[in-house]
């Protein structure tokens, strides 16, 4: 499989290869997920269940840890001589739009603050079991250790299941207690998978939003889908909005709020800005399939209004919506 080329004169390729014969004894790359071209595997654990740690931006703005649980997956890379970080996160970007939709949660590149990232992902606690190395604890136990860090943490949807995967690569500096890896390029792979994930959330046809509207006054919906990080109403979208104006043609007196939510990944005024144009979208659609757009006003509430809990990953999903509110 050949990938876009990440520079105007070099492409690395990520490739679904057998184990080399360098890898660590009964380690592999994740079925899904492929390797960099020409890296071998020193460190490998996997366990059908367990929580994984990622970093996202806390409401300071600064990198906090996060967890997920579900099948977790940690490889540790060598990658091959010439390999930068930058270009191994390349790479990763790349396969993960080949895998789903992506939503990038958090991204540095070469301003990273190791200290952060020494912390959560290799500790004595943390760090993964490893083949060949004489001081294992040393390679990125220690911000000064390593130098040039990038760090990638997105979360990708497919038809069956949600993968949550950090990328973290840096470059071996010449202090590291293993020399013999100085200069050269380390990625540790983390990937955790929900398997049986719902990707959307049951269809509402017109009927049941006239209904819910009429007893409670609210209707939630699932089916309007946006681009990650985005405004943009995604295609799947078509079939909730038809229903939506079935339901404004049939009762012209019909006055609503549309409402945007997400979840509370990420800070409070980029969602709340988000919830918001979302909804403006919604909006927008709506009038161009006919609706007067007097009878909508946009409203965006952003994590304020949850119907789940933020913890999991369901109970994020669940609160990622949009809803129908009556107005007078």
């Amino acid at each position: 499989m050949i990938h876009r080329v990440l520079a105007t004169s070099l492409t690395i390729l990520l490739l679904s290869l057998p184990c080399a014969a360098a890898d660590m004894a009964d380690s592999g790359d994740h079925a899904r997920i492929p390797r960099v071209s020409g890296s071998e595997i020193i460190g490998f654990d996997q366990v059908p269940y367990d929580a994984g740690a990622f970093l996202s931006a806390g409401d300071d703005k600064k990198p906090a840890a996060v967890h997920a649980e579900g099948a977790r997956t940690r490889i540790l890379y060598l990658n091959k001589s010439g390999d930068t970080p930058l270009m191994v996160q390349k790479n990763y970007e790349t396969a993960l739009a080949d895998l789903g939709d992506v939503e990038e949660v958090y991204v540095c590149r070469n301003d990273c603050s190791g200290h952060i990232l020494s912390t959560t992902f290799w500790t004595r606690e943390t760090m993964l079991p490893t083949d060949g190395l004489k001081h294992p604890f040393y390679l990125l136990g220690f911000a000064h250790t390593f130098k040039t860090p990038s760090y990638r943490y997105a979360r990708v949807t497919t038809d069956s299941a949600r993968y949550h995967v950090g990328v973290f690569s840096s470059v071996i500096a010449d202090n590291n207690s293993n020399k013999e890896l100085a200069g050269r390029t380390v990625s540790l792979i983390e990937i955790v998978e929900i398997k049986d994930f719902k990707a959307t959330l049951e269809f509402i046809d017109a009927g049941q939003m006239r209904d819910a509207i009429g007893e409670k006054g609210h209707v939630a919906l699932y089916g309007i889908q946006f681009d990650t990080d985005k405004a943009d109403l995604r295609a799947e979208s078509d079939a909730t909005l038809a229903e939506i104006v079935k339901v404004l043609n049939a009762d012209r007196s019909m006055r609503l709020y549309v409402v945007g939510h997400t979840d509370d990944v990420g800070a409070l005024d980029y969602n709340q800005d988000l919830s918001l144009r979302r909804a403006r979208s919604v909006v927008q659609a709506l009038v161009s399939r006919g609706v007067d757009g007097g009878r909508l006003h946009p409203l965006g509430v952003g994590p304020a209004a949850p119907v789940a809990g933020n913890e999991s990953e369901d109970g994020r999903a669940l609160n990622r919506r949009v809803e129908l509110v009556r107005r007078k």
